[in-house]
């Protein structure tokens, strides 16, 4: 599964509902009316994916955080 989340000021990301915001919630517990990195969540819809390969980001700063799609999600990937 994938989530489809969009935001009202337009920024948007595809990721998986166990895939950490930069808030320490998930994706897949974000609803619509709930806010998120100060906008409104408008959608969060779960459907199959049917895409290949997934990635994640592992960066180089202190937080641990990125942006995909101009909304910051945690990494779930961690330096050895």
């Amino acid at each position: 599964m994938v989530v489809d989340l969009r935001l009202a000021d337009g920024r948007e990301v595809h990721a998986s509902p166990n895939h950490p915001t930069a808030d320490g919630r998930t994706v897949g517990q974000l609803h619509p009316g709930d806010m998120l990195d100060g906008a409104i969540v408008v959608a969060a819809d779960a459907q199959p994916y049917t895409g290949g390969d997934t990635f994640d980001v592992l960066p180089s700063g202190a937080t641990g955080f990125y942006l995909a799609g101009g909304i910051p999600l945690a990494s779930t990937l961690s330096a050895k």
